[in-house]
């Protein structure tokens, strides 16, 4: 049966969407009080529900006034059913409710517990501990460009910047905090909400990848629980950005795959403008791009593949190189601000990022297991093998990925796993393999029913473990 609201013209269903989205304001301005704001020397403020209401009920009456029909939002609790009805929605709030909410519990219970490594955290917004736990590392960074923005300036190479965290999380932060009363708790609170449903959309969007290349729902269905269960899927719970990242990217490459390249192109911009390696993300797009070149065994097809044509060719490098425009439009802004485009890449150096290979990596390691046994390297730098682990895990990936799936997906590995090896070795490696999807989908098709709750079992495991590191300040990067 269509849709009540299916007969309407696209500016039409905008208008009521448009109503929809101005009652929520309304209803969060009421509970928070709004904020004022100035930008650009103009003075907003938006702390009236009343004003919001006038206009939702304006906008709805001239949309009804030049094109009566069925609202959308009459329609909207079929909609939302319908959606839950979908599996892909089941098993992405299914798995985003079993997995946060105990990583979040556990990291409280840690701190109640356990107490913190130093006696007190670095720095905190408020008192209370609950209140007070998404205040952790990185966090602070993004917290305080949601406030504040970006400091002016050429930074010093020895000095930590805040222009190395992108801006697409802390504008987020900035807009939710702001609706939310604009405190520093409304902040951090609006970032919380800004990862878990970014993160939600991921498990959706994951799902229905999975499905479309695996061709089996229960496939796709551990794929799922087997990532949100990863080790370091804690920082899926954190207000870092991996929630967004996975949620562009995986957005991406499912839209590119079904050739509608301008949702593609914006998912890639988001990744863009996520984290500094976003822009990497254009380099499997444009593989994809120019597959019907290549040979099948690449791209884990058979037979002649799709026919090569450059007129439908082109539009898809454009939509593949919006990852890159992304990351140019922030260093344009960088060197508009510090008078150096890439400050933002030389920044990392106060990190510890600098280049020094990827033999370094593994020699060192190497040789320490060699002279003194896995007994020694385990108990002493244990927070380095459960980092190393997380690469492992993802390196035994890359040829399975490539044979299934295509040397796109491995190639997304690659570049996101070995350019952060070889410039801050194993420094959040982990964190960085836990956005790697194509190595879940594989896992999820290669482990069996039987066995895969043994598989979220043990990862979770050791993601609550990783919880009681990060939450208590340890070092478990």
């Amino acid at each position: 049966m269509p849709s009540p609201g299916a007969g309407l013209p696209r500016w039409a269903l905008v208008v009521d969407f448009i109503f929809l989205l101005l009652i929520v304001m309304s209803v969060i301005v009421a509970m928070s009080g709004g904020f004022r704001v100035r930008i650009l020397g103009v003075r907003l403020g938006l702390t009236s529900p009343v004003r919001l209401l006038f206009w939702a009920g304006a906008l709805t009456a001239l949309r009804h006034l030049l094109a009566p029909g069925t609202p959308i939002f009459r329609d909207l609790p079929n909609r939302v059913t319908a959606a839950w009805r979908l599996p892909a929605v089941r098993t992405a709030v299914a798995s985003l409710i079993g997995t946060r909410v105990a990583v979040l519990f556990v990291g409280y219970l840690a701190v109640s517990m356990l107490g913190f490594q130093q006696g007190a955290p670095p720095w905190r917004i408020v008192e209370n501990e609950f209140g007070n736990l998404q205040a952790r590392w990185d966090t602070g960074w993004y917290l305080g460009i949601a406030v504040e923005g970006y400091a002016q300036g050429d930074p010093q190479p020895d000095e930590q910047h805040n222009i190395v965290f992108f801006p697409a999380l802390p504008m987020l932060m900035r807009g939710a905090g702001r609706l939310l009363g604009g405190t520093s708790t409304a902040y951090l609170a609006g970032g919380t909400v800004v990862v878990l449903f970014s993160f939600l959309g991921g498990l959706v969007y994951l799902y229905r990848f999975a499905r479309e290349v695996l061709n089996d729902e229960e496939q796709a269905k551990r794929v799922v629980w087997l990532l949100a269960a990863y080790p370091f899927a804690l920082f899926y719970s954190a207000v870092y950005t991996e929630s967004i990242y996975l949620l562009g990217a995986v957005g991406a490459f499912y839209h590119y795959r079904r050739r509608e390249l301008w949702k593609a192109g914006a998912w890639g911009l988001l990744v863009g403008l996520t984290r500094p390696n976003g822009c990497f993300l254009s380099i499997p797009l444009g593989l994809l791009a120019v597959t019907p070149w290549l040979p099948a065994w690449l791209y884990g097809g058979s037979g002649d593949g799709e026919p090569r044509d450059w007129r439908s060719t082109v539009p898809s490098l454009i939509a593949a190189a919006m990852p890159g425009i992304g990351v140019l439009l922030y260093t344009a802004y960088v060197w508009q601000l510090t008078g150096e485009p890439l400050a933002w890449a030389a920044g990392h150096a106060a990190w510890g990022r600098s280049y020094q290979g990827l033999s370094i990596v593994v020699t060192d390691r190497f040789e320490y297991l060699a002279r003194a046994g896995l007994y020694s390297y385990s108990s002493n730098f244990p927070y380095d093998l459960l980092q190393a682990l997380g690469v492992v895990f993802v390196l035994v990936a890359v040829w399975p990925v490539t044979r299934r799936f295509g040397l796109a997906y491995a190639v997304f590995i690659l570049i996101n796993i070995l350019p952060p090896i070889a410039a801050g070795q194993l420094l959040s490696a982990g964190r960085f393999s836990s956005v790697l999807f194509p190595a879940f989908v594989w896992l999820g098709a290669v482990v069996t029913t039987r066995h895969w709750p043994g598989w979220v079992a043990s990862f979770m495991a050791v993601q609550a473990l990783n919880a009681v590191l990060f939450y208590t300040w340890r070092p478990m990067f």
